[in-house]
């Protein structure tokens, strides 16, 4: 019988989470994305995450199957966005990702239905959150999920644009 869980990531994470990274990375460049690379998200980065206590790991059977960053901070290109909701805080979703390994199994639903519950619990307006235009799979599931596409921005080093969404929740 397996067992699941969601929680913070730990310092004790890193190796799992890096890993986890590494091989979404393969994955991504060899299916023609330059979404993610050697620098991003990098070491640093995902060590303050765990230290600001805003990166989440699913637990699987005592591996880190998925990954998730929740926080208040968007990048300065949202300000473009007109957002539907414009009352209250707005919660950020950055750095969804599941191990290639264990895809397909709903991991990633269940990580933004957990931003979504927790979200709601600290009285957040709104989920907001972009990803990259050739990332099939995420533009595929954020509409099914219930997000409006409300616009996209471009990152410089970047070929192509990165769609955003929101989900307003109350």
């Amino acid at each position: 019988m397996s067992s699941s869980e969601i929680r913070k990531a730990r310092t004790e994470d890193m190796e799992q989470i890096m890993e986890l990274i590494a091989r979404c990375v393969q994955v991504m460049q060899a299916g023609g994305s330059d979404q993610w690379d050697d620098s991003y998200p990098n070491r640093e980065i995902i060590g303050q995450d765990i230290e600001h206590g805003t990166l989440y790991a699913y637990i699987d059977n005592g591996n880190v199957a998925g990954i998730l960053v929740l926080d208040e901070h968007p990048n300065e290109l949202y300000r473009e966005i007109k957002w539907r909701q414009e009352q209250g805080k707005a919660l950020i979703m950055h750095r969804l990702a599941v191990h290639p390994e264990a895809q397909g199994k709903g991991i990633a639903r269940k990580l933004t239905a957990y931003a979504e519950q927790y979200a709601r619990e600290a009285g957040y307006s709104s989920i907001r959150l972009d990803t990259y235009s050739k990332n099939t799979p995420a533009l595929a599931l954020y509409p099914n999920l219930g997000y409006e596409r409300r616009g996209e921005i471009f990152f410089p080093q970047r070929t192509a644009s990165f769609p955003v969404f929101e989900k307003v929740l109350v």
